[in-house]
């Protein structure tokens, strides 16, 4: 299972090439991104529907599968575009709300005693 932070990292590497004016690398950087965001949705699906043979979903575990899923969609149609900063906004939005989405399930969690 690929890291969930590895597709942050690579549109956020292609961000910096965009930034530095390298317009050529970012999209190469992209087009690597295609695969790994799409290991990235496989195994969010994956984990949800372990996730509801067990019983009832969360609907933020439930909403997760999506979210990678659009992420991919918007890095193939920018790099099918040569839309390299449509790519990136996009993505690093849909990255920032799910990062938001965990941030809110850890902080709604109850804390363990020890």
């Amino acid at each position: 299972m690929p890291r969930p932070w590895l597709p942050i990292g690579i549109a956020l590497a292609a961000a910096a090439a965009e930034a530095a004016g390298a317009s050529t690398l970012a999209l190469y950087i992209l087009l690597a991104l295609v695969p790994v965001n799409a290991s990235c949705a496989l195994s969010a699906l994956g984990d949800m529907l372990d996730a509801r043979a067990k019983g009832p979903v969360a609907p933020t575990i439930a909403l997760e599968p999506a979210l990678a899923g659009l992420a991919l969609g918007l890095v193939v149609a920018g790099t099918a575009t040569n839309a390299v900063v449509f790519a990136l906004t996009g993505c690093l939005v849909i990255y920032l709300v799910q990062a938001l989405l965990g941030l809110s399930v850890e902080l709604r969690s109850p804390a363990l005693e020890r």
